[in-house]
């Protein structure tokens, strides 16, 4: 089944989810319909993210597929960010240090910002590139670039059956493309306002008849939107524009030798730099003023090497390994760094072992993985006031799990998952004094174990071979931890949160594949969910930051896309997210009780065009809408964020078979809007904002 950008399948939900939606081309199947002998048979497209090999329309859980034929219809997309924009009851609350928000979870984790180098921090979500799982600080400071990539799946909802802890909102998974036997090539340039910047290119072929080699590189950069009007700023010591570079270089070994052997080695290299912020402190927010005298800012480089071993027997059976080794290394400048420069190394070690069994066609298929790593951080911040404090941070996680689909006949399908997991979380650090004149030094020592048993389980009844309705249950979580307060020398341990997820789904390819349309609903029953508050606690007079189990919490809401191939040039999309979430019980802060989730839009609309006016020009569009929502869970009406609207537009024009030019203009009608308030000591007003009108050119040659 071929999914195209505008058509992601909300596996997860409605009685009536249909089909993953592909806006990008008629999906042709030969499953019992006439077909015409014109049209092009689209390969069937395979959802790995689970660990087993499965179509979309087999799929149970709600996600949301990108193919690189997808991506060339956007070529000014440059990382995972501007990819995932389309998709329902998914968003980013800003352009610059901000994390995924999955159906209202904040998927950067329960500490942030500052707090986050006291008290560390891990996603909520994986962003997995290749089979790396990316810490904090790549996913919230670092950007994914999405050059050269091969399939980009997003799940929404608790995936940690089969990723483990730290995907309890869902999970972003990437995968590059692999090296070929036949020579090929690209380089794409653009260029735009803002001094908007990018250069890519790729190179793949042969070494020799057994081993191949590619290489991609890919560079970005821009100015900052944002104006510091204040006289006494300075930005000596920081860099507030951003650039990210990544450099992927694979090797692919099939030796004849051992028929069904192959190996792949993975060496990555990427840069990225970025302000902490864009944020307006001025009203109208819209003229993009900012008052503060200085902004930190974060410069990041990891080293990461992979390597996979896959080998399947004559019977079917296949033995996969993947060895993951990162090194990653950030700076936080400002402009006096003794007042809150931190430096962070961070090492990374994982392995994952997969045993699959049995196909599409068996009776019972299925997946037994053993996964393991550690992650080890040494963590620095400077401060005058207070000392240097210190940080070791070591998280362990071992995960033992199945997967396995039964057969019952040729229409019902029974799907059961487990894992165990285990996660150790161990933060030690200490520092003289917490901020000058408030409160004792910070002196932790932090080491818990966490166990869960993660259950999954789905029904398919397949109506027709065009159609399939089901029903999944699945349990998610992600362990606990300790909050620091750094102004007053308190620390505050959390408990692991939970989640039970029920969701029913449908798909459906209706009018021979011309039309597909796809809705899910869900509800998900949080117990002790780690929310993230600067407050009063009660029995105290000061205003804390800290984090706290809510101890009962829901989300439910509905999913919907759909997609029409009106004509052979002409192709419409449409898609709908309605979220409703409510914080039900909250001990430690009773006065929240019956608040909305932060940061979670009660809906989201968009629609989008594909029309190929000849065969050479392609011009598109999309537009999305977002419902307002508010910033922080104590839903401070002073944080309130209004609906606001954001348009694009491209046009390709194919100069010949090797060789395009390509134009864009996002964010069309110029709305500048807060995305996200905060309450700050350094400013009155502070508004994180959405980019301004982008537009640019640029050019894209194959070989």
């Amino acid at each position: 089944m071929k999914l195209s950008r505008n058509a992601m399948l909300l596996g997860g939900t409605a009685l009536f989810t249909l089909s993953q939606f592909l806006t990008g081309a008629v999906q042709a199947q030969d499953n019992g319909i006439i077909v015409d002998p014109e049209t092009t048979i689209l390969d069937t497209i395979l959802v790995s993210g689970e660990k087993v090999g499965r179509t979309v329309q087999d799929t149970a859980s709600s996600i949301f597929i990108i193919t690189s034929e997808d991506q060339e219809t956007r070529p000014e997309e440059q990382i995972v960010q501007s990819a995932v924009q389309d998709v329902p009851n998914v968003y980013y609350p800003g352009t610059v240090g901000v994390a995924p928000i999955i159906r209202g979870q904040d998927t950067q984790g329960p500490n942030t910002g500052a707090i986050a180098f006291y008290s560390g921090t891990v996603p909520r979500a994986s962003i997995n590139v290749d089979g790396q799982y990316q810490t904090y600080f790549e996913t919230v400071y670092g950007a994914t670039s999405i050059w050269d990539i091969d399939q980009v799946e997003v799940f929404r909802g608790p995936q940690t059956t089969s990723q483990g802890s730290n995907s309890i909102a869902g999970a972003i998974i990437l995968k590059t493309k692999d090296p070929t036997f036949t020579p090929e090539g690209a380089l794409q340039v653009q260029y735009g306002n803002y001094n908007t910047h990018r250069a890519s290119g790729m190179l793949s072929g042969p070494l020799s008849s057994q081993l191949a080699a590619r290489v991609a590189l890919d560079y970005y950069g821009r100015d900052t939107f944002i104006d510091y009007i204040n006289s006494r700023f300075t930005d000596d010591n920081t860099n507030l524009d951003i650039m990210s570079f990544t450099g992927r270089a694979k090797l692919l070994y099939e030796p004849d030798a051992i028929p069904g052997l192959t190996a792949k080695a993975t060496f990555v290299s990427t840069q990225n730099n970025q302000p902490t912020f864009e944020a307006a402190t001025v009203e109208p927010f819209k003229d993009l003023n900012n008052t503060q005298t200085s902004v930190p800012s974060f410069y990041q480089r990891t080293y990461t090497g992979i390597f996979d071993l896959n080998y399947e027997f004559s019977n079917g059976v296949i033995l996969n390994n993947t060895t993951q080794f990162t090194d990653l290394s950030v700076d936080r400048d400002l402009e006096n760094n003794n007042e809150g420069g931190a430096t962070i190394d961070q090492q990374n070690l994982s392995n994952e072992f997969l045993v699959h069994f049995g196909d599409e066609t068996s009776t019972v298929s299925g997946v037994v993985g053993l996964y393991a790593s550690r992650t080890m951080s040494d963590e620095t911040l400077l401060l005058s006031y207070s000392g240097d404090p210190v940080f070791d941070d070591t998280k362990d996680n071992v995960g033992l799990f199945t997967e396995i689909d039964y057969r019952i006949n040729e229409a019902w399908t029974l799907t059961g998952g487990l894992r165990f997991e285990s996660d150790r979380v161990q933060r030690t650090g200490q520092s003289t004094s917490a901020i000058v004149g408030r409160g004792a030094a910070i002196d932790l020592d932090y080491d818990e174990t966490f166990n869960a048993l993660l259950p999954k389980i789905a029904l398919a009844y397949s109506v027709t071979p065009d159609v399939t309705v089901g029903g999944l249950i699945n349990r998610g979580f992600n362990p606990g931890g300790v909050s620091v307060d750094f102004r007053y020398g308190t620390s505050t341990p959390f408990d692991a949160e939970t989640v039970w997820n029920y969701e029913i789904f449908g798909r459906a390819n209706l009018l021979d594949d011309r039309l597909t349309v796809s809705a899910n609903a869900f509800y998900s029953d949080y117990r002790d969910a780690q929310r993230y508050f600067q407050a009063t606690l009660p029995g105290s007079t000061i205003n804390q930051i800290v984090t706290l189990n809510a101890e009962r919490s829901h989300a439910y809401g509905v999913e919907f896309a759909m997609g029409y191939q009106v004509l052979d040039n002409l192709r419409v999309s449409a898609n709908a997210g309605i979220l409703k979430s409510e914080i039900t019980e909250f001990d430690a802060l009773p006065s929240v009780e019956g608040n909305e989730f932060s940061k979670a839009p009660g809906y989201t609309i968009g629609a989008g065009i594909e029309w190929n006016v000849l065969d050479n020009l392609m011009l598109s569009a999309n537009v999305e809408h977002f419902d307002g929502y508010y910033s922080d869970d104590l839903n401070s009406q002073s944080l309130q964020i209004d609906a606001y609207t954001v348009a694009n537009a491209r046009a390709t024009f194919q100069v010949h078979d090797h060789f395009q030019i390509f134009g864009y203009v996002n964010n069309i009608f110029d709305s500048r809007v807060p995305t996200w308030k905060e309450n700050r000591r350094d400013v009155a007003n502070f508004a994180v904002m959405s980019a301004p009108r982008m537009f640019g050119i640029g050019a894209k040659a194959t070989f």
